[in-house]
């Protein structure tokens, strides 16, 4: 099965000038995505594969990708959520064709990034 977020619309809570996102997947975390995704959600663009700060966090077992960032303007918050979604369906989707990739190698852990 894909990796897939189960709502495009994340929970979110306000307090204060941080802001907290969790979108929920159709399945949970396990070893293969996990690893797919670490692998992608670091990923620069399409040809470079140099370590990047990423804002998402997941946890193998988990359904859930989280987000913790601070806001400049609480009335920012719905631009955020949108920009951050968007982002996020990018990495799921670069993270689903490594995760393919993973499948068709017998030796998964030997995989490396185009």
């Amino acid at each position: 099965m894909s990796i897939a977020l189960a709502n495009e619309k994340p929970e979110t809570e306000q307090e204060g000038l941080r802001a907290n996102f969790r979108w929920t997947l159709v399945q949970p975390w396990d070893e293969r995505r996990l690893a797919a995704f670490l692998m992608t959600k670091h990923r620069r663009n399409e040809s470079d594969w140099t370590r990047r700060a990423s804002p998402f966090c997941a946890s193998l077992g988990q359904r859930t990708i989280e987000c913790s960032l601070p806001l400049t303007h609480p009335e920012a918050l719905s631009d955020l959520e949108k920009m951050l979604t968007r982002e996020l369906k990018g990495i799921l989707a670069g993270a689903d064709a490594v995760h393919r990739e993973m499948l068709s190698e017998a030796d998964w852990r030997r995989v490396t990034p185009p």
